[in-house]
């Protein structure tokens, strides 16, 4: 069997909506401040792709040399040092390309990320709205409901049923328009979470 919900089982609800609301508002100024921590990565990230370029056309200048002396037979440079820095080189240029993608999908996660939160905050702006509109209506559908246990005239009854009537139709729009802003959500954290698959490197030495 069942059990029998009342007007304050709505009422918790409502408290409960308000709760989730504050949570969820904490978490997008937490969020926020890790976004900022992520700028400042990828500002790292950027400029160890710059000082590795710099240092790759030194080496590629070296190599160069070292190729040219290691015509000569009376230099002193041997096969395994011009292969070992040629080795570096190239290995040197897919790091570089690796962390160039890298950077590049992390700026678009940041972008996104600051986009998501934005999302969240209306998300928790719309549910708000929904639990103080459901406060109301509950309250106006026991106000109505003792007005109708006293006897009250049929003019005042008629009335608080509009006026009951109007606050539903409100809280309606309030639920749809958060049903809105929910599924906008659900559809920026998907292109968040597919966004982040691509944040992936191999090697990053």
């Amino acid at each position: 069997m069942s059990p029998i919900i009342t007007h304050e089982d709505e009422l918790e609800l409502a408290k409960m909506e308000k709760e989730l609301v504050s949570k969820l508002k904490k978490l997008a100024g937490v969020q926020e401040s890790l976004l900022s921590s992520q700028k400042k990565y990828i500002d790292d990230v950027s400029k160890v792709i710059i000082t590795r370029k710099n240092v790759n056309r030194s080496m590629r200048d070296v190599l160069k040399q070292m190729q040219t002396l290691a015509r000569e037979k009376r230099s002193n440079i041997k096969d395994e040092e011009v292969n070992l820095l040629d080795d570096l080189v190239h290995k040197n240029d897919g790091y570089i390309e690796a962390l160039d993608a890298y950077l590049e999908a992390h700026k678009d996660v940041v972008i996104k990320k600051e986009y998501f939160i934005v999302k969240k905050r209306e998300f928790a702006d719309a549910l708000g709205e929904v639990a103080g509109r459901r406060s109301g209506i509950i309250k106006k559908a026991l106000k109505v409901e003792k007005a109708k246990n006293k006897l009250i005239e049929g003019d005042k009854l008629n009335l608080l049923d509009q006026e009951l009537n109007d606050v539903q139709r409100d809280f309606d729009r309030a639920r749809d328009v958060f049903l809105k802003h929910a599924e906008q959500f659900l559809e920026v954290r998907d292109e968040l979470n597919e966004l982040w698959k691509k944040v992936k490197i191999s090697e990053f030495s």
